[in-house]
């Protein structure tokens, strides 16, 4: 029994999971194209360019919708389990619902998987390569300035211009400090390239500020070592940036320029370990869907599991506010709706079990 019932539950379940992904992120492809195809017809990329716009957005959909989906398709695919009395021959016959659990538990394993695989790799991949080639349609001359300000290990950097690459920046302007935080030497360069390890900047300026020192016109090359690379470049008109955990551990360690406070890394990072559980979460809350009475049908236990659900989301959300802005620790910011509703899911698991 245990060699038929297993596969066949979570064929069930993951079908279930996996139609309704794939109808979210249709959904919200369909939005988000519906308000940007103007925008891209208008830079004359044509139908190919709206779809390879829709091909570097699909992770990130992706990766928004799992959550919803695993709770969405497990109670779809628990709810018509019971309405076609399946549930009840397997309760009769001594296999209750935490049992059913345990032989589901390889699928919300996979989806946690299939989570890191997205957010660890390929939505802050595919989250680049959209900015960059977005950006390429657009020569870097006329391109408007707008001069943009980042903190580095050798000073306080300004440009006005960046290459879709991130590897080229015009206009750039470089302050250092002393140890007391007095403006020591300003350093201006028409252009900045990446050579691999370091910036070559051209056109130099140097103006030491030491009272009457006039400026010296250096046109020529010079090599300039920091902790900015071009893929911090194209981050920075990001919103909400997706950083995988490897670049959030060099950027609290200070080897990658950071702007934003560390309270928004540490939280991002801790976050990163506790997201996968999301799937688990939302198939423990839909799990009682399978419950049905007789007499009053199933929808108030669907509409609990739903509720349940949406409001892991919205309380994981706020938390996840609070941990970036610095108000609480980032591992509780990340933790306390996970245990919270882990916690109520196997309540409601074993008081079923017992009803």
């Amino acid at each position: 029994m245990k060699r038929v019932l297993g596969p066949y539950l979570r064929k069930r379940v993951a079908m279930s999971i996996i139609g309704l992904l794939a109808a979210l992120t249709g959904l919200m492809q369909l939005l988000e194209l519906l308000d940007v195809t103007t925008d891209v017809l208008n830079r004359d990329l044509g139908i190919a360019g709206i779809v390879h716009y829709a091909v570097l957005r699909l992770p990130g959909e992706m990766s928004v919708a799992l959550p919803l989906a695993a709770l969405l398709g497990s109670m779809s695919a628990f709810y018509a389990m019971a309405r076609s009395r399946e549930i009840t021959a397997l309760r009769a016959a001594g296999v209750g619902l935490r049992r059913i659990l345990v032989f589901l538990v390889p699928v919300p394993i996979v989806l946690a998987i299939a989570q890191l695989a997205l957010s660890q790799y390929l939505v802050p991949m595919a989250e680049q390569s959209l900015k960059s080639w977005w950006d390429s349609t657009i020569p870097l001359e006329e391109r408007p300035a707008e001069a943009r300000w980042v903190h580095t290990s050798n000073g306080v950097l300004k440009f006005d211009r960046n290459s879709a690459d991130g590897q080229t920046l015009l206009d750039v302007g470089l302050y250092t400090r002393t140890p007391e935080g007095l403006l020591q030497l300003r350093t201006r360069a028409r252009r900045a390239d990446w050579a691999g390890n370091d910036w070559l900047l051209r056109g130099v300026t140097e103006l030491a500020i030491s009272g009457t020192a006039p400026p010296v016109d250096m046109e020529r090359t010079r090599h300039w070592s920091s902790n900015l690379r071009p893929d911090d470049i194209l981050q920075l008109d990001v919103v909400e940036p997706h950083i995988s955990g490897m670049v959030l551990a060099d950027v609290i360690g200070g080897d990658r320029i950071s702007t934003r406070p560390r309270s928004y890394y540490e939280a991002v990072l801790a976050r990163s370990f506790t997201a996968p559980l999301a799937a688990f979460i939302m198939l423990l809350l839909a799990l009682p869907s399978a419950i049905m009475s007789e007499r009053r049908g199933g929808g108030g236990r669907l509409l609990v599991a739903l509720a349940l659900g949406l409001g892991f989301l919205l309380v994981d959300g706020i938390l996840a506010s609070f941990g970036t802005s610095g108000r609480i620790a980032p591992w509780l910011s990340a933790s306390i709706a996970p245990l919270l509703f882990a916690t109520i899911g196997f309540w409601q698991l074993f008081s079923c079990e017992h009803s």
